[in-house]
């Protein structure tokens, strides 16, 4: 990481004294100044007094300058019209980033063709499975942007994590008391602990074994397919978490748990195993439509490989890359090489 000038150092000291502790994290003045406003705003939403209020921001100040995720401080992260409760212990949800929007946009476009899907069924309420839910914000945002659409809808979101679990909970509760959510999310939507990866031998139960007991719902049939499932799972390899590749402040303050796959034996990438296992489950349950993030490009391609390798009928399925056309990254703020993208597989 290239040293700061020290004439912006100055320049931000002149303007304010907590402004360099930003500088630190945040590498420009205006990006500091920005996370300046939002920490100041905080502490007066606080109502504390005067003295115990310059203390307070002082201290969140000190805090971002070591590389503590700003929304750790704050508390919360905008995530389409919700706002998401943040904690540590939790992966903070990717969103309306001007480089890299990542989560949100993967959302709502998975909000759009779930729109289109045509479903011969239409009886029986829309069937969406958020695997390593983490916030739950996925989860949640989809019901706020289907809910006005369809007729009925059921959301399960799953996570191996019980802090994950309880946040996701808070964040449905949250989010319902701020009307940003309609009221039938409490029953439309579903926070269950299951390991995508186990095989049910340990403590927590399988992906599997937590599918079975929800009943017929996610049995394998044609009256019970699952119309969408979305996942943003652990993806980054153990090398690049420690290679200085992952931010500093992912790698020192974020789980690791969200963030590395577990060593698990397999014939795929170590850090594609999530992948291999949900886009199997994926097959059983005759999903309609995936949607997973990935790292970035080439492991996005390794992905469509899988897909290709693992599905019962390859010729049923359209996978692609999104967003890859230049439209598309352009209009959503990716950069044309860097970045996470998402594999998006239809069934036809």
């Amino acid at each position: 990481m290239p040293r700061i000038r020290f004439s912006a150092i100055w320049k931000a000291h002149r303007e304010n004294v907590l402004l360099p502790l930003l500088l630190k994290e945040c590498r420009t003045v205006d990006s500091a100044r920005n996370e300046l406003r939002w920490l100041r705003e905080a502490v007066r939403d606080s109502q504390l007094l005067p003295s115990a209020g310059w203390s307070r921001l002082r201290t969140m100040c000190r805090l971002r300058s070591k590389g503590y995720p700003l929304q750790y401080i704050l508390g919360n992260q905008p995530f389409g019209e919700l706002e998401i409760l943040c904690r540590k212990g939790v992966l903070i949800p990717r969103s309306d980033h001007p480089i890299r929007p990542e989560t949100e946009s993967y959302t709502y476009k998975s909000a759009q063709l779930v729109r289109k899907l045509n479903r011969t069924n239409s009886a029986r309420p829309l069937r969406i499975l958020d695997l390593c839910t983490g916030t739950g914000c996925i989860s949640l945002l989809l019901h706020a942007l289907l809910a006005p659409h369809v007729q009925s809808l059921s959301i399960t979101g799953v996570d191996i994590s019980p802090v994950a679990l309880s946040l996701a909970q808070k964040n449905l509760e949250h989010n319902r008391q701020l009307g940003h959510l309609t009221p039938q999310a409490a029953t439309d939507i579903h926070f269950h602990r299951a390991d995508v990866l186990g095989d049910g031998s340990e403590s927590v139960a399988s992906i599997r074994s937590l599918l079975r007991s929800l009943g017929s719902d996610y049995q394998p049939s044609e009256y019970s397919q699952c119309d969408l499932l979305i996942s943003n799972p652990p993806y980054i390899s153990r090398a690049e978490f420690r290679n200085g590749t992952t931010a500093r402040s992912v790698r020192l303050f974020e789980p690791e748990l969200a963030l590395v796959p577990p060593a698990v034996s397999e014939d795929c990438a170590p850090e594609d195993i999530f992948y291999r296992r949900i886009l199997t489950l994926a097959d059983e349950l005759q999903t309609r439509l995936i949607v997973l993030e990935c790292g970035d490009s080439a492991q996005a391609r390794r992905v469509v490989a899988l897909h290709a390798r693992l599905a019962s009928n390859q010729n049923q399925f359209n996978a692609e890359i999104w967003p890859s056309r230049e439209q598309d990254l352009a209009e959503y703020g990716f950069h044309e090489t860097d970045g996470s993208r998402c594999v998006i597989i239809q069934r036809l």
